[in-house]
């Protein structure tokens, strides 16, 4: 299926420009010296790749399912590119009957907004039956991502992969182990998870098990595992992906504590732990150094804590062999599980951790904005709501192409909100249900400012909750759904002390704009206010809130969302109004798109 987690599977170079980082073309700059928000070199280099997908049968853990299949690989191949590089991906949909459309998880896209690969918002889908698509963008930021299909649930079905940008490096490493992709698997195609979600009784579909790099074994069935190398002595890079569709990941390593040197694509003070949560979407590179002896082997575990995340009895964890260089292959690793490989909490590391390499301070928002979630009843399925707003697009008429042509104005249902020239927003984002939800922001790296447990339903509704909104109340779901920190969590392990600073900020409404009459669970204060932690995807826990914030420097439309639920930031119009691109790069999709749609049925 795929080379990745196999003897075969390559080290990464430091570049791909030359083999050694003094010939790399970022030259001198680097993480502390660098905003990469604003400046990147340019190699005039094109990185091209070509993707088939299919549907196909296939049988990662040894049980047959279908998948959607790049390249006919499961996860699909590793995009790799410089900084400074442009990428050219041309993507054929050999699907018989269902759209499709990529999205690069990270990219911010800034002046390609258009290549964001949301169906309905930045494109019409690729039409099935053999049409095709050619993304053209240059990474902004540098660091371990991934893509994965935006059309329907897709994505929980196989439809995804590795990208690695290569950047400057603020640690020292001798080996870059590459991608190692975890995910949750599920042997039902997505279309049935999806159903079952949405449909009033919420039967979600419980995954059948846990890979590493898409391979695991199913009820000791004898499917190979993924087994990596290490070299007694050197340090490592890995880079953790948690490509799944809901589940928390918590990867260790037995034996062995990883620094972790950047979130998500940007680069941290590096820290010690021996366990890494991330949720769904989320990335983490960490260096591990090989002490053991050349014979060693050990087991890397990625487990998904049933409280956190729906599977079946005996599907939470996935295994992969370490051999260190001498280790006889032949002999599985007899090696335990930390103390802290099974743990329970469902969020992230606490932010006071998480200090960005290159500081960056928020100034006072332009908009604050309070978003409730909650999930409702809605007559025979259920519907994600944020601030009393659900959403639903239209595959055959894109949010940017009508904005494009200056038409700001969409219906309620597509839930877009114009934000002007506004110079930066901040969202107060409140789970009042019983799921986690990682949160993830296109087009943009967002602060987070601070994040904690709301006291009741009442602070979140003062009026009540609205009709038919059957949720636990915060207490309850935190409670049950992992929203207390283990001493692990709270205290770390072999942490070097990072000062926490917090100011305290008064919510003041004469200088904010509120969505309905929502209370804030925020008592105004933020963690580390002069460089908060910035990524793309933070953890909200069932019960808490968690504070966001990013500047209005990339116009074009881009969905804060986790899962059903979205909220359609529409940033800067008039700078990308009567914009050519924008039709130049839709215009094919579309006809396809709306030649097929003439004769078949589309959900969207």
């Amino acid at each position: 299926m795929s080379n990745l987690g196999t003897p075969h599977s390559r080290h990464l170079n430091k570049c791909l420009a030359h083999g050694s980082s003094s010939s790399c073309p970022w030259k001198d700059m680097n993480a502390s010296n660098t905003n990469a928000y604003k400046t990147r070199p340019d190699t005039g280099v094109t990185r091209t790749y070509d993707f088939t997908i299919t549907k196909a049968t296939a049988a990662p853990d040894g049980v047959e399912a279908e998948l959607l299949l790049i390249n006919s690989q499961f996860p699909g191949p590793l995009v790799e590119c410089d900084w400074g590089d442009w990428v050219k991906i041309t993507v054929q949909n050999n699907i018989s009957d269902e759209g499709t459309a990529i999205h690069w998880h990270g990219m911010l896209q800034q002046k390609t907004p258009y290549m964001d690969g949301v169906p309905g918002i930045a494109q019409c889908p690729i039409a099935p039956g053999g049409s095709s698509y050619t993304y053209l963008f240059k990474p902004d930021i540098y660091g371990t991502c991934w893509y994965h299909s935006h059309f329907s649930g897709q994505a929980a079905s196989g439809f995804s992969g590795p990208m690695v940008i290569h950047g400057p490096s603020h640690v020292n490493y001798d080996i870059d182990l590459g991608p190692i992709v975890v995910s949750d698997y599920f042997h039902e195609y997505y279309d049935v998870i999806t159903g079952g979600f949405l449909e009033n009784k919420v039967e979600v579909t419980l995954s059948d098990n846990n890979l590493i790099n898409g391979k695991n074994s199913y009820k000791d069935n004898g499917a190979p595992l993924a087994s990596f190398n290490f070299t007694s002595g050197k340090t490592h890079r890995l880079r953790l992906i948690n490509a799944s569709a809901f589940a928390v990941q918590k990867i260790s390593i037995d034996g062995y504590n990883m620094t972790i040197m950047a979130n998500d694509l940007v680069p941290i003070v590096p820290y010690v732990t021996d366990v890494v949560t991330l949720a769904a979407g989320q990335r983490s590179d960490v260096l591990v150094h090989a002490m053991g002896g050349p014979t060693d082997s050990i087991w890397l575990r990625a487990y998904k804590p049933p409280n956190c995340s729906p599977g079946k009895e005996g599907s939470y964890l996935a295994t992969a062999a370490i051999f260190f260089e001498d280790a006889d292959r032949a002999e599985m690793p007899t090696s335990q599980p930390g103390l802290n490989a099974y743990d329970k909490y469902c969020g992230n590391d606490p932010l006071s951790k998480t200090v960005p390499v290159y500081p960056l301070t928020p100034g006072h928002p332009s908009v604050t904005e309070i978003l409730p979630i909650e999930l409702r009843p809605n007559g025979s399925s259920n519907l994600w709501f944020m601030a009393n707003r659900t959403f639903r697009v239209d595959y055959n008429a894109p949010q940017l192409m009508n904005a494009r042509d200056g038409n700001v104005e969409f219906p309620h249902i597509q839930n877009v909100h114009n934000y002007g020239s506004n110079s930066s927003l901040r969202f107060i984002i409140e789970n009042t249900g019983f799921h986690p939800h990682p949160v993830h922001v296109h087009g943009h790296n967002f602060w987070v400012l601070q994040e904690g447990r709301c006291g009741d339903n009442e602070t979140v509704f003062p009026d009540g909750q609205p009709e038919f909104a059957h949720v636990f109340s915060p207490g309850e779901a935190s409670d049950r759904f992992g929203g207390t920190p283990s001493s692990s969590h709270q205290h770390g392990n072999n942490v070097p002390p990072v000062e926490e600073h917090r100011r305290e900020e008064g919510v003041d409404r004469s200088k904010a704009t509120f969505i309905g009459n929502y209370g804030s669970c925020w008592n105004g204060s933020i963690v580390n206010p002069m460089n908060p932690q910035r990524r793309d995807v933070q953890m909200l826990l069932p019960g808490h809130y968690i504070v966001i914030q990013w500047e209005q420097d990339n116009p074009g439309i881009w969905p804060l969302h986790s899962g059903g639920m979205g909220w359609m930031i529409l940033e800067r119009p008039d700078d990308f109004y009567n914009n050519i691109n924008i039709s130049d790069a839709m215009s094919k999709t579309c006809e396809d798109w709306e030649a097929w749609t003439s004769k078949n049925v589309v959900g969207e």
